[in-house]
């Protein structure tokens, strides 16, 4: 039987790594014209075991406006549209991701390990 290779012999063939070297890679946030929701888009290192990502969203005051988990990712390449919750959004905002490993099985998310975080600031303009 012929092996049909995953990669292009020219490509660099993307080695999984050890939890403690999981990173995020590109984070790229595009806020939607409605003021209310923003485009994410976010690439992880290659993993051995699966990560989990938790994702947050907070205005100019600390107050948190958005929030989302992605529970042991079975890829490294996301795209997720955030809505945005309370009074018309407007100003500046920061994104916080967080990849994470449960310590036990037992509080997945209560003890963890966490390998990497990012924040990133964005402004939401408003439609009027």
């Amino acid at each position: 039987m012929t092996e049909i290779p995953l990669f292009d012999e020219n490509e660099d063939t993307p080695i999984p790594r050890a939890r403690e070297e999981v990173r995020f890679g590109e984070v790229v946030l595009k806020p939607y014209g409605d003021g209310r929701r923003v485009k994410l888009n976010f690439t992880l290192t290659p993993f051995v075991e699966r990560p989990s990502v938790d994702i947050a969203v907070t205005n100019t005051l600390g107050h948190e406006v958005a929030s989302m988990s992605l529970i042991e990712a079975m890829d490294t390449e996301f795209e997720f549209t955030i809505h945005l919750r309370g009074p018309q959004p407007k100003g500046e905002h920061t994104l916080h991701l967080t990849i994470f490993y449960p310590q036990s099985d037992d509080a997945p998310t209560e003890d963890r390990q966490v390998v990497d975080e990012r924040l990133q600031t964005f402004v939401v303009e408003s439609p009027y």
